[in-house]
């Protein structure tokens, strides 16, 4: 019997060869997507669980109130960690990390030169309780306390074969800074699927005492406090206290209203206002989005395979009015259509096996993922191919089989059975519908991510941004006279490079994720304010053109003599531009007046408003070195700036990054979200025509003696076009109808969370609604044209 059924199924599939070509297309195309997007989640979902203690691992968080609401940051003060173990005996293990993205390698040679390491990724400075608290397995060397005492370093081994060429590394020296480091313990690689990608961690109390001189005064966000609870003691013990310890250290301010709180490490990864060492999140909300797009897909894909399917039933009811007289049971003739909608699955599934593969090639490299499908080790794809098989089978089968197997015999042998009296007719124009919903929210979804990102990339930011280099400066933890006496001369050099119009010394550009924040109080208010701050030359304001609005520029000194503050800064304090100039600001320990006022301008991305600023001279603070260039002699001047670096920071590389390109890393998400919407609408778009196109074709074989008579009287080629378009044009209006208002909804949701934003207006819909029309009216209408211009005595023969 299953001999049978296989090989009747294999018949049926062959003679319908379009029918099965586009129901395998279809199939794999969904398939493929699903497995990618389920590949993603279970990647993104699996984020630090690796952690044996993981239930009981937290870290401290910190919120205060600012001018536009609550702010968040993993950041502490450094001093907090030894309080912290003080007055919480239930945490077992606290440690702190101070984090340094982008740092510079050193590694002495016995002979030569050093070799120099930029390293994206960075290096930790922290204790050795890490390897208490989180699985970081030490492979050699101390495994107790790597990190106790001074100039001590843990390397991973891919780092030490990296520098070293040996994974025995032990005993090597490093340099980070102006510290040199004994490499007392090698450990194994992080994972990628970790918050904490640490290859190079140095001991914590090199830099501590320095670190500590802010006390409580200071929080960076690359500064985290993470501990351990001690089994069996609830967190509710700790979380009932903190608002006492918060107003132990840092007082009742009642105007930003600071709160330590306590966040646990299943939540790391997922709650974007705290960030994490990767400076990557994905909330949970996109991990449900990402799984509900891979479901919609797949049942895409089989709304084709079900409108196919029940459309062709027609041509099989002769076949089942035979076999039902020759006495099959409906259960024996469900088995044999469910069994050829299983060998199609199956087929579609091992071809998107195979996709994927191809597809992840591609991927990885763009999202900076690391996906991959391992049959050897790694049961999913086994457990994904045979759910998948099964599923799609009953899904896109079981209604099909229902359909056929009920055909009247009696009906069926007197082709009494035809496309609107089958119980199919009026189930298939509903999944039609379902299928251009279902497009058309991808579409509307696209322009709208797209407009969105094509206006952070328009909008004007209040400085100049084109033609600007940024190199960092070499960072040193006791700053000299020397070093700071060579920033200026480096400074003064790189302006006489031909090519160079104009260079500043701060602290960061105007937009830039280095955000320095604080509060202060001003001449004639009685309240205290928070503002950010930017440490800058007396060139900064030329070089990135902002434009003085009262007032003076600063002098170009070492120390500050005055403040430079924004219009926002002069609206929350309740002061004009011209009335702010001269009102003296207590900040930093220091009582200055404001010697001018700059118009607005963005300090971070356009997701966020304008906050408050004051400029200010302080050479310490000088992080990087700006150049305004002249764009057509750009390789000579890098040239030029290269040589004048290393004249005089011979143990430095140098590096650049231009400032345009590093505004939009801000809206990287965004854009590549646009492209896998892009992506993502145009495979629904595809698989959807592929069932328009087979429908269609189906609808010209049912009509060929119709389409002969038509044309015999009389009928146009466009009577008979339309004839076939007009169903279409009907299901896709009603799609629209109910797509419309669903994107609407979603993707305002989507909007709300950027301050600055676009509009979503009719012409959004009404260009998703052309481009759906449009698609679908060329898919039928190549079908119906073949159709209407065919001989029409040919098709009056036709049976």
């Amino acid at each position: 019997m299953l001999k049978n059924y296989l090989k009747t199924a294999l018949r049926n599939l062959i003679r319908e060869s379009t029918s099965t070509t586009i129901n395998v297309l279809g199939l794999t195309l969904g398939i493929t997507c699903s497995l990618v997007l389920f590949l993603m989640i279970r990647h993104l979902s699996s984020f630090d669980s690796f952690h044996a203690k993981k239930e009981r691992i937290y870290r401290v968080v910190h919120q205060s109130e600012g001018n536009h609401g609550t702010s968040y940051t993993a950041g502490i003060p450094t001093v907090l960690p030894d309080a912290f173990r003080l007055d919480f005996p239930e945490a077992e293990e606290v440690v702190l990390m101070s984090y340094r993205a982008e740092t510079q390698i050193t590694i002495p040679q016995r002979s030569g030169p050093p070799k120099l390491y930029n390293e994206e990724a960075g290096t930790v400075f922290t204790e050795s309780n890490f390897f208490r608290i989180f699985d970081h397995k030490i492979l050699m060397g101390e495994k107790s306390n790597p990190l106790d005492g001074p100039n001590k370093a843990v390397i991973s081994r891919r780092w030490a074969e990296k520098y070293f060429e040996s994974e025995d590394a032990l005993g090597e020296t490093v340099k980070v800074g102006e510290h040199e480091f004994t490499i007392g313990a090698i450990m194994e690689n992080p994972p990628h699927n970790t918050d904490f990608p640490f290859d190079l961690m140095l001991s914590y109390s090199t830099i501590k005492a320095k670190n500590q001189k802010e006390g409580w005064d200071n929080i960076w966000s690359d500064e985290h406090c993470y501990f351990l609870l001690k089994p069996g003691v609830s967190i509710a013990t700790i979380e009932s206290r903190m608002k006492a310890f918060t107003d132990k250290y840092l007082g009742k301010d009642q105007v930003r209203k600071p709160l330590f709180s306590i966040q646990p490490l299943s939540e790391f990864h997922y709650d974007d206002r705290y960030g994490t060492f990767t400076y990557k999140t994905v909330s949970r909300n996109m991990l449900m989005s990402l799984a509900a797009i891979a479901f919609i897909l797949i049942i895409t894909a089989c709304i084709n395979f079900i409108n196919l399917s029940t459309a062709e039933a027609i041509k099989r009811s002769k076949e089942v009015g035979i076999r039902k007289s020759l006495g099959s049971t409906r259960s024996q003739l469900i088995r044999q259509f469910l069994g050829e909608t299983t060998i199609v699955s199956g087929i579609a599934t091992i071809l998107a096996i195979g996709m994927a593969q191809l597809a992840l090639t591609f991927l990885n490299p763009f999202l900076e993922l690391h996906l991959s499908l391992n049959f050897l080790n790694d049961p999913f794809p086994w457990i994904f191919m045979v759910v998948m098989t099964a599923v799609i089978a009953l899904f896109s089968g079981l209604y099909p089989a229902f359909i056929v197997s009920g055909f009247s015999p009696a009906l069926a042998l007197k082709s009494m059975i035809n496309n609107k009296n089958s119980s199919g007719y009026n189930m298939r124009r509903v999944l039609v519908v379902t299928q251009f919903v279902i497009s058309q929210f991808f579409i509307f979804g696209t322009i709208i991510v797209v407009y969105q990102v094509q206006y952070f990339n328009s909008t004007e930011l209040g400085f100049k941004k084109d033609a600007i280099l940024i190199t960092p400066i070499p960072w040193n933890d006791e700053p000299s006279k020397e070093l700071m006496s060579w920033m200026r001369t480096l400074r003064d050099e790189m302006k006489r490079v031909p090519g160079v119009k104009d260079a500043s010394l701060s602290s960061a550009p105007p937009s830039s994720g280095n955000v320095s924040g604080t509060s202060f109080t001003i001449e004639g208010k009685e309240e205290t304010f928070g503002t950010q701050v930017k440490q800058v030359d007396g060139d900064y304001v030329n070089l990135f053109e902002l434009q003085l609005l009262s007032g003076q520029n600063i002098a170009d000194m070492d120390t500050a003599a005055g403040f430079l503050v924004n219009e926002k800064l002069c609206s929350i304090v309740g002061y004009t531009p011209e009335q702010a100039v001269g009102k003296v600001i207590s900040m930093w320990g220091r009582r200055l007046p404001i010697a001018g006022v700059v118009k607005d301008f963005h300090t971070v991305s356009l997701k966020s408003p304008i906050e408050a600023t004051i400029l200010m001279n302080r050479i310490l603070g000088y992080e990087t070195i700006a150049l305004s260039i002249n764009p057509g002699q750009l390789q000579s001047v890098i040239d030029h700036l290269k040589q004048k670096w290393e004249s005089m920071y011979t143990e430095h590389i140098f590096d650049y990054q231009f400032l345009d390109q590093n505004i939009k890393e801000f809206y990287d998400g965004e854009q590549k979200m646009s492209v896998l919407l892009g992506t993502f609408s145009a495979i629904a778009i595809f698989i959807g025509c592929l069932g328009l196109f087979g429908l269609a074709t189906y609808l010209a074989n049912q009509k060929t003696k119709e389409i002969g008579v038509r044309k015999v009287l009389g009928a146009s080629v466009e009577s008979i076009m339309f004839l076939f378009s007009k169903e279409y044009i009907k299901l896709i209006t009603i799609g629209f109808l109910i797509s419309g208002p669903l994107a609407w909804y979603v993707m305002g949701k989507f909007l709300e969370g950027f301050t600055y934003r676009i509009d979503i207006g009719a012409e959004i819909f009404l260009m998703g609604l052309g481009a759906t029309l449009l698609i679908a009216t060329l898919t039928v209408g190549y079908r119906s044209f073949r159709s209407a211009v065919a001989n029409p005595a040919r098709s009056l023969r036709s049976e």
